[in-house]
């Protein structure tokens, strides 16, 4: 049975998601959602791509390691 993923996996799953969702777009049909939502090169927008690049590194350490928050 899989154990339930804490809020922190939760958020890192879902921004990991729309990130590759974005990506799967903008390579399919050259459609860049986060900058049609936020405009091109804006602050929000590099927010949102960096978050996005954070949830990739912590997803990849969590092949490797357990979640702290999971661990309670």
């Amino acid at each position: 049975m899989l154990k339930q993923a804490c809020v922190l996996c939760k958020v890192v799953g879902a921004l990991a998601i729309i990130g590759a969702l974005n990506w799967g777009l903008v390579g399919l049909l050259n459609v860049n959602l986060v900058e049609r939502l936020f405009g091109e090169a804006t602050t929000i927008t590099r927010i949102v791509y960096g978050l996005v690049g954070l949830s990739g590194l912590a997803l990849l350490a969590s092949y490797f390691t357990v979640c702290p928050a999971c661990k309670k």
